[in-house]
């Protein structure tokens, strides 16, 4: 009897050890081949992080000063790159598109790189901003003033006297800079451009552009003490010749006759398809300079509370059409 006990305790025992190996097999057996559809799954869609290294070389490619051809090149590279982030599914690649980091260096390329660059056309400028707003480059919904770029005062002087007459005329440049701003918005204002046309080149202080003409501007800072407005006066007598007097003593200063009809006659030439006339003008920086002109210029000489008034008032018509076509040949003379 107690035999026949032994032998039921060890069946029962075994019954309950196949019980418990069944049970956790089978759930390593679910196990198994949920691992087993993950990797599937996993091995049908993948991702990666794209080739960082690749977008590095893309962004020393291009710099302001490059050409329209490095620029093109450049441009070609961009879209066979495509973006970082790369989406597979059964080892082929079904998505593309740039990382948010490089969307945000796409941008600063766009701006700091590729707006001022004076060797790529507008046209190719408003592609690539057309472009990286179809990829998803955010605050790029308004059309930059590529032609209204300013070019920077700079003062490249050794000699201390030089360096003192570039300040203050930098400075005298600077106050009709901050007077043609107060021009209605649908006036443009090119600030220093250097533009070349026909072997022929000149630096402009300023050319302004907008529904009732084209203007070249020339600043003189005369009578001007540290580049603050200071009481004197300009005489402007027979035979072109410019007098300025101050603190009682009388100094001879060049005529800009010859260099704002130079600076006119290019622009002129450049544009006579699209204007009669470009008016020219020399603005007197200095407001509190009393002037004296005894003869009769080809050109205005005006004050500072004189110039928008003046440049207003004229009665040339450019639709909107015509002024982006002047700007547009402005620019594509432009070396700076």
């Amino acid at each position: 009897m107690e035999i026949l006990y032994i032998v039921v305790a060890l069946i029962l025992i075994v019954a309950l050890r196949f019980a418990k190996t069944n049970k956790y097999g089978k759930k390593n057996h679910k196990s198994n081949l949920s691992n087993n559809r993950t990797f599937r799954d996993n091995k049908k869609n993948s991702y990666s992080s794209g080739n960082n290294q690749k977008f590095e070389e893309l962004k020393r490619s291009i710099y302001i000063g490059s050409n329209e051809e490095e620029y093109n090149i450049f441009r070609n590279a961009l879209s066979s790159y495509g973006g970082g982030y790369i989406k597979y599914s059964s080892g082929t690649i079904v998505k593309k598109e740039f990382l948010g980091k490089e969307k945000g260096d796409l941008k600063g390329i766009f701006y700091n790189v590729i707006v001022p660059n004076p060797h790529i056309p507008v046209v190719k400028k408003e592609e690539f901003r057309a472009y990286l707003r179809e990829i998803g480059v955010n605050g790029l919904d308004q059309r930059p003033d590529y032609e209204g770029r300013d070019s920077k005062l700079r003062n490249k002087a050794k000699n201390k006297d030089d360096y003192e007459k570039k300040e203050v005329g930098n400075k005298g440049e600077q106050v009709i800079r901050d007077i043609l701003e107060e021009l209605e918005p649908n006036w443009t204002i090119i600030n220093g451009p250097v533009i070349k046309y026909r072997n022929e080149v000149h630096e402009y202080d300023h050319i302004a552009v907008g529904y009732n003409g084209v203007f070249v501007i020339e600043t003189k800072a005369f009578g001007m003490t540290n580049g603050n407005a200071t009481k004197a006066s300009l005489f402007i007598d027979e035979g072109d010749k410019w007098f300025v007097r101050k603190n009682k003593e009388n100094k001879e200063v060049k005529s800009p006759t010859n260099q704002i009809t130079a600076e006119k006659n290019l622009i002129q030439n450049l544009l006579s398809s699209y204007v009669s006339e470009v008016y020219s003008i020399v603005a007197l920086s200095n407001s509190e300079l009393f002037v004296k002109q005894n003869i009769e210029l080809p050109y205005k000489v005006l004050k500072p509370n004189e110039l928008n008034n003046y440049i207003t008032s004229q009665a040339e018509y450019i639709n909107e059409a015509q002024r982006q076509d002047i700007l547009t040949s402005i620019n594509n003379c432009r070396q700076n």
